[in-house]
C-alpha cells in the first residue's frame, strides 16, 4: 500500500468516524421527550451522511451513531434494533442517490429529494416492524399497539428529517463540501 492509499483510507476513516459522531450528537442533543420515546434530529444527518459519502458511510454512521445514541439515553434494549434499521436507512439513501444519480448523470435536487424520502421512508417502516414482531419476542408490551402508538412520532421525525436532510445535502452540495472532505 502506498502513502496515497494510506492517506485515502486513513481520510475515510475519519470522515467517517466524524460522521458517527454528528448522528450520535444530533440524536443525543436534540431530543425532545415525547409520551413514546425522544423525537431527534439524528435522521437528517444519516441523510446527509448517505448523500455526500455513499450507503457505505450512510450505513456506518447510521447504525453506529444512533445506537450508541440509544445506549447513552437509557434506550438500551433498542439500540440492536437501531443499529438495524438506522444503518439501512443510511444504506438506502446512499443507494437511491447513487443509482438516481448515475441514471441521471447528475446529483440533482430529485435525487436528494428521493433519497431523503427513500430513507426516511425504511427508518419509519423499520421501526414499525421491529415494534409489530422483534421486540415483541423481548417485551411483551410491544406488538401492534405499541407499534401504531409510536407511528406518528415517526411519521413526523421521518419527515422533519427528510426535509433537514435534503435541504443541507442541497446546500452542502452547492458549495461542493464533498470535493474538500474526500480529497
Amino acid at each position: 500500500m502506498n502513502n496515497s492509499s494510506r492517506t485515502n483510507a486513513t481520510r475515510k476513516i475519519a470522515i467517517n468516524g466524524m460522521m458517527i459522531a454528528l448522528v450520535f450528537l444530533a440524536t443525543y442533543v436534540t431530543k425532545i421527550p415525547t409520551a413514546v420515546g425522544p423525537f431527534n434530529l439524528g435522521d437528517s444527518v444519516i441523510i446527509i451522511a448517505a448523500v455526500l459519502l455513499g450507503r457505505k458511510s450512510g450505513f456506518l454512521a447510521g447504525a453506529i451513531g444512533s445506537a450508541i445514541a440509544d445506549i447513552a439515553m437509557g434506550y438500551q434494549h433498542f439500540a440492536p434494533v437501531t443499529f438495524v434499521v438506522k444503518g439501512l436507512e443510511g444504506f438506502v439513501a446512499g443507494l437511491v442517490v447513487y443509482a438516481l444519480s448515475k441514471r441521471f448523470k447528475e446529483k440533482n435536487h430529485v435525487t436528494i429529494l428521493a433519497a431523503s424520502i427513500a430513507g426516511s421512508i425504511v427508518m419509519i417502516s423499520g421501526y414499525f416492524v421491529a415494534e409489530l414482531y422483534v421486540m415483541r419476542l423481548f417485551d411483551e408490551t410491544m406488538g401492534l399497539a405499541a407499534a401504531l402508538r409510536d407511528l406518528p412520532v415517526n411519521l413526523v421525525q421521518g419527515g422533519v428529517c427528510a426535509v433537514v436532510g435534503y435541504s443541507l445535502s442541497v446546500a452542502l452540495e452547492k458549495f461542493k463540501v464533498t470535493k474538500f472532505i474526500t480529497n
